[in-house]
């Protein structure tokens, strides 16, 4: 599979993807099948699973994905849209932690892995 395959996951088919250049993309595979994407970028990482997926990855699977990328830098940072709070409750559910939010987002830290 291709980056662009990839990016497909996070962001559908035919979006403009050119600003993320710069953002290391991460498949995660369950069984040999891709199960999720994540774009990392330093401590930052935004990831969404593959919709066949959404209901199917457990908690160690989550664990096994996020592992190798917490110990890049010791923590994971993220960042939610304030309008998208199905989202913020997702991130929270994995995890991540607030810590502070502008007029636009709401951030978090991971700085464990989760459900230990």
């Amino acid at each position: 599979m291709t980056r662009e395959t990839y990016l497909k996951t996070l962001f559908g088919e035919g979006a403009d993807t050119s600003g993320l250049d710069d953002w290391e993309v991460v498949p995660g595979f369950i069984d040999g099948e891709h199960a999720a994407t994540a774009l990392i970028k330093g401590s930052e990482i935004h990831f969404g699973l593959v919709p066949a997926f959404r209901n199917r990855v457990t908690r160690g699977r989550t664990r096994e994905f996020l592992k190798p990328l917490l110990e890049r830098n010791g923590f994971l940072t993220t960042r939610v849209l304030l309008a998208s709070p199905d989202k913020q409750q997702f991130v929270e559910r994995v995890g991540f932690k607030r810590t502070w939010e502008d007029d636009t987002f709401q951030f978090y830290l991971l700085g464990a892995l989760p459900w230990r």
